[in-house]
C-alpha cells in the first residue's frame, strides 16, 4: 500500500469485530513503531499488549474513575456501564517510557511517532486503531500501573486500541495547510 494511501486513509476506529488479531500482525506493528525517529537515538519505548477482556474492562472502568475525579464535567458522560475507554476493543497497547524528568518531553514525542508508525502499520494490515489519551490518567496510580506490568520507574505515554473494524472507515476532510510564516 502507498504510504499517501495509508496517511490519507487511516482514522480512528471505535467499533472492532471481536476477531482475534495475528500475533505476527503485533510483532510487525511493533516493529514498525521501533523505526520511528528518536531524539539522539534513545529509543525509550516499550510496550505493553494486553489482549485479556478482562484486563481491558478493567483499564475502562479504572480509568472512567480517574478521569471522573479529575474533570467533573466529563462525570455524567463516563456515568455509563458501556465501555467508552476502550470500546471492548480485542487490544490495547500501552507505549511506556522511564520517568526522567530531563527527558519527559522528547520520550513523550519519541512514543507518538512511534505511534505513527504503529498506526500506519497497522492500518496497511487492515487494522484499525484509535489513540486512547485518558488512560494516561492511569499515570497517577502506580498500584494500578504494576497490574498492568509496568514497571516502576515508568509511565504510559500512548495508549491506543486495536482490532479488525466493524466497517470501512470513511475519509474526513482536511484543511491545507495554514502556515503561518515562511521564513527564507
Amino acid at each position: 500500500m502507498e504510504l499517501d494511501v495509508c496517511i490519507k486513509g487511516r482514522r480512528s476506529v471505535r467499533e472492532y469485530t471481536q476477531e482475534p488479531i495475528a500475533k505476527e500482525q503485533i510483532e510487525t506493528i511493533l516493529e514498525a513503531g521501533t523505526w520511528a525517529p528518536t531524539g539522539m537515538n534513545r529509543q525509550p519505548w516499550r510496550f505493553i499488549v494486553i489482549e485479556n477482556k478482562q484486563l481491558i474492562k478493567l483499564v475502562s472502568d479504572e480509568t472512567k474513575e480517574l478521569v471522573k475525579q479529575a474533570l467533573p464535567h466529563f462525570a455524567a458522560q463516563f456515568n455509563t456501564d458501556q465501555d467508552v475507554i476502550c470500546y471492548d476493543a480485542p487490544m490495547l497497547i500501552l507505549i511506556c517510557s522511564e520517568k526522567d524528568p530531563q527527558w519527559a518531553q522528547i520520550n513523550l514525542l519519541d512514543c507518538a511517532l512511534a505511534a505513527q508508525n504503529m498506526f500506519l502499520k497497522a492500518y496497511e494490515l487492515g487494522l484499525g486503531t484509535c489513540y486512547m489519551g485518558f488512560v494516561s490518567f492511569l499515570n497517577s496510580n502506580p498500584a494500578f500501573l504494576r497490574k498492568l506490568g509496568i514497571p516502576e520507574n515508568y509511565d504510559i505515554q500512548v495508549p491506543f486500541i486495536i482490532g479488525h473494524p466493524k466497517t470501512t472507515q470513511g475519509n474526513a476532510a482536511r484543511q491545507k495547510p495554514s502556515i503561518y510564516k515562511w521564513v527564507k
